[in-house]
């Protein structure tokens, strides 16, 4: 609660000042501290003013990452209410928008995981593969192997009525498992 009460302090005197990319990283180091105390809601609230002050100084790295906070809280609170799910896939596809290849993975994985937890299994393969795709042009084989676990736990019956597809796929994931000694 003390680096809480600092931070919210050191955001007043930077408005003050007129350092307002200082006041925006105080922001965010608010929004970072409620959520490690699960206080996503409250976090969700310094997110956004961290977000108007990017938008102020065009700052579109911390937009984005912005964005990325607010879905991400919301993709939490959303567990219990669909309808703050529905607000998660509204940022994260704002952060997809704007963000660099990694922040498009990201933004893609969590979209699908949104999409899944509302049930449209055909909107979150999409999203998952579109992460596979940003992994792969990242080179990235970790990221790889969350996208081709997501695609395979939501997208079972579709491959296993292609038995072709689903050979390549287990095949694919196998391999990449093993490069992770997974």
């Amino acid at each position: 609660m003390r680096r809480l009460k600092d931070y919210e302090m050191l955001a007043f005197g930077c408005r003050r000042a007129g350092k307002v990319r200082d006041e925006g990283r105080s922001y965010y180091s608010i929004g970072v501290l409620y959520d490690n105390i699960k206080k996503h809601k409250k976090a969700i609230d310094y997110y956004l003013k961290f977000l108007q002050v990017c938008k102020s100084i065009n700052d579109s790295h911390g937009e984005a990452l912005a964005y990325n906070c607010i879905g991400v809280d919301y993709q939490l609170l959303g567990e219990a209410d669909l309808e703050l799910t529905k607000k998660a896939i509204e940022y994260h596809t704002l952060h997809e928008n704007l963000a660099d290849i990694n922040g498009k993975f990201l933004a893609s994985i969590n979209l699908g995981l949104c999409y899944d937890r509302l049930g449209d299994s055909k909107n979150s393969i999409f999203h998952f593969q579109n992460g596979l795709k940003y992994s792969i042009q990242m080179s990235n084989i970790s990221g790889q192997s969350v996208a081709m676990g997501n695609i395979g736990k939501i997208g079972t019956k579709d491959l296993s009525d292609n038995k072709d597809k689903m050979k390549i796929f287990v095949e694919k994931y196998l391999k990449l498992s093993t490069e992770l000694r997974d």
